[in-house]
Parts: C-alpha cells; structure tokens; sequence
C-alpha cells in the first residue's frame, strides 16, 4: 500500500463516524424535546371552517415529524386548508403552510406559503438565519431578533408554555418581508362546543403592539384546551364582513 494510505483510511473513517455523531445527537435531542412538549410527531388536528355559521372549509393541522436545518433539530409542521365544492364554485380556495420549528425553543428556522383564494395567488419562502440576524427571502433580506415566528411556530409556542390567566406572550411574528412584534394574552376560561363534546379551554386574546403601548385590539380569539396537550380548539375572527370560525372536529396521534 501506498504510503499515507492507512492515515487517509483513518482520516475519512474519523469524518464519516463524526458525521454519525452528528445525525445521532440531532436526532436524539429531537426525541428528548418530544418528551417535554404537549405536542409529537404525528399528530394530526381535523377542523372545519365557518363563515357567518355557513361551513366554507376544511383545515389540517400536521406535525409531520423531526428534521434538520444547520444542525438543529426541527419540527416540520403543515397546513392545509381547502373550500368544500359548494364554495370552489365562487370562492376556490387551496392554501398550503409549511413551517420548521425548533424542538426545544419553538423559534421558526423556515417557512413557506403557497396560496390560492379567488383570484388571488401567492407563494412565498423565508429563511431565518439567527446566526446573522437575518430574515432571508428571494426578495429580501431583513434584520430579525433572536426570536421569530411564523403563523404557524407562535401556535406551537404558545402550546409549549407554562399557561396561566393573566400571562402575556410578546410574538415577534415574520411574514411577507415584514416583522409585526404583538402581544398574546391569557384572559380567562371557557367551556367550547366541539363535535365531540364540551372542551375547557383557555382564551387567548391578540394584540398588535406598537411603540410601548398596545393598540388596536384585535377580534382574534384563541381557544387552547387545559388539558396537557393544549390543543387549539378553536379559532374565531370577527371582522366588518363577518365572522371566521375554524372549530376542531377531530384528534389524531395524541395521548388523551
């Protein structure tokens, strides 16, 4: 054998195994985040969708399961929401989220959008690198604190919390090139009608933030069962047009 053969042979047995390391503590670490969230992979969360009390819609929640950027161990989480046939006619609506969210802190590394409502279409991609500080686009490039979510990491979040009436999480929320820091609060308790009984949940309540002050108080309300899963169960909005409503219809994947 040539000379330095052995120590090549050495040297990319050393990388490769060091690369399993890798890939093991990655993937390790993701499972002992799973054992302290309310939340593992596969679960699935079936809802419908009602406008003005008229069902428009349905909606599925996925936790996919654990993957990779930069070495982090990340969630990967999708929604899907779609009109019922009656309103594809009029309204068609086809829209799909992705996001991946870190197992330990719940910040969003990634997220994409494709939308399609009416006439309206959009996709959308965002990385966000912490590291620089930056929100990366194919348009643009904008700075980030230390925290960011998208539409779907704050849900996630919010779920991972100690939850209590009074508490206020502050969302650093990224989207469309835009960071739109809000407030969400604990305002109480209350019992939500589901197609499978009653639920106790918490009410959750936004709030846009700006400057020092909250303004503009958002008709947004979430309602998150108190069990240990704290399941979105509910999710209504009240605007000019009417009401939103997103209502769970079933669980899947998740130890009641």
């Amino acid at each position: 054998m040539a000379d330095g053969g052995p120590d090549l042979f050495k040297l990319k047995s050393s990388k490769y195994f060091a690369g399993f390391l890798c890939s093991l503590f990655v993937f390790v670490n993701g499972l002992l985040a799973q054992t302290s969230n309310p939340f593992k992979s596969g679960e699935m969360l079936k809802y419908s969708a009602w406008f003005n009390f008229i069902k428009g819609g349905e909606s599925e929640l996925y936790l996919l399961g654990i993957e990779e950027i930069n070495g982090k161990p990340v969630y990967h989480v999708r929604s899907v929401t779609k009109s019922v046939p009656f309103f594809d006619r009029f309204y068609k609506v086809r829209d799909i989220m992705d996001s991946w969210i870190d197992t330990s802190t719940q910040v969003s590394y990634r997220f994409q959008k494709s939308l399609r409502e009416g006439n309206y279409r959009k996709k959308y991609s965002v990385d966000f690198d912490y590291g620089k500080g930056l929100a990366v686009s194919e348009d643009a490039r904008k700075a980030i604190p230390d925290i960011v979510h998208d539409g779907l990491s704050m849900i996630y979040y919010v779920r991972s919390k100690k939850i209590e009436i009074g508490n206020i999480f502050k969302i650093n929320f990224f989207d469309n090139d835009s960071l739109r820091p809000f407030l969400i609060e604990v305002k109480g308790t209350e019992i939500v009608k589901v197609p499978f009984g009653k639920v106790e949940c918490y009410v959750l309540a936004p709030y846009l933030e700006s400057g020092k002050s909250l303004k503009h108080k958002s008709k947004v309300t979430i309602y998150l069962s108190t069990d240990k899963n704290r399941i979105p169960v509910m999710i209504s909005n009240e605007a000019r047009f009417g009401s939103l409503i997103l209502k769970l219809e079933a669980i899947e994947s998740v130890d009641q």
